[in-house]
């Protein structure tokens, strides 16, 4: 019996570090320069927002996950490649607060509240709201994708390399999909992925309450008092919010896998 075509190529991410970001670029170095969430999710579908799994052309089909790699992932059989977006873990921990400030989980930006939050995450080693939809943990996440060998080829994508040298990062996703593109094209994709063009995105899809990453009807309450999934878009942000003992926490918690990913050399946690 034949086995099924690999023509299924994720980008993948623990949540908060980077995907939807690394998704409007690949889209537009794939298909050309996207202008809605809505546009984005016709050519990159997310697979935790699809109601059943849907049948797959022949051709290469690109899908958004926060899922960790295992053999009960979707497509897991069908899966040609991945582009894995790694970030800072004290960044990503620190992220997810202030996106649990949008989605109504967390109330307040105060040092008590996050404390509480910082202390959860640390201790479960990720947000404990992802745990329980069986993403897991960060450090289990990443190495699921990026620790062993898959059949099947993964690039991994660090969000600091990418806002360092967007056009380095979009030439290296290029060659990774057999994708030729000129300096120009790449150049406008880099553009149409910017932080400035994606708030830009975001605030169109709220003003004609288009329903996607950046606006759904539950989040109206958040959304009116001003908060946005398009942020900050920094790195080594936590660094300077974090107090001393919680970035050792984020050592204590992470250490071994930060130094295998290059992270905290260079911001004084390790």
């Amino acid at each position: 019996m034949t086995e099924p075509a690999r023509n299924v190529v994720w980008v993948v991410s623990y949540p908060k570090s980077g995907n939807t970001w690394v998704r409007f670029l690949v889209c537009n170095l794939v298909f050309g320069v996207q202008d809605s969430a809505a546009a984005l999710n016709s050519m990159a579908p997310d697979i935790h927002e699809l109601a059943a799994l849907p049948e797959l052309p022949a051709s290469p089909v690109f899908f958004k996950s926060h899922f960790p790699f295992s053999a009960t992932l979707p497509f897991a059989q069908r899966t040609a490649a991945a582009l894995y977006v790694v970030r800072d873990p004290a960044d990503v921990m620190l992220s997810n607060f202030h996106y649990s400030r949008r989605s109504g989980t967390t109330v307040t930006d105060d040092d008590l509240m996050r404390k509480q939050y910082v202390d959860q995450y640390l201790a479960a080693r990720g947000d404990p709201r992802w745990i329980d939809l069986k993403i897991g943990t960060w450090d289990d996440h990443v190495r699921s994708w990026l620790g062993v060998r898959h059949p099947f080829p993964v690039l991994p994508i660090r969000y600091e390399d990418l806002l360092a040298d967007g056009q380095q990062a979009a030439q290296r996703i290029c060659s990774f999909l057999g994708q030729s593109r000129t300096s120009a094209e790449i150049a406008q994709a880099v553009e149409g992925a910017s932080f400035r063009r994606m708030k830009e995105i975001e605030e169109a899809d709220i003003r004609r309450r288009s329903v996607g990453i950046f606006y759904k009807p539950y989040l109206e309450q958040s959304i009116g008092d001003g908060l946005r999934f398009m942020r900050a878009g920094l790195a080594g942000e936590a660094n300077r919010v974090l107090t001393p003992e919680q970035r050792r926490g984020v050592v204590s918690a992470f250490g071994p896998l930060m130094r295998e990913l290059g992270y905290g050399t260079g911001n004084g946690l390790i």
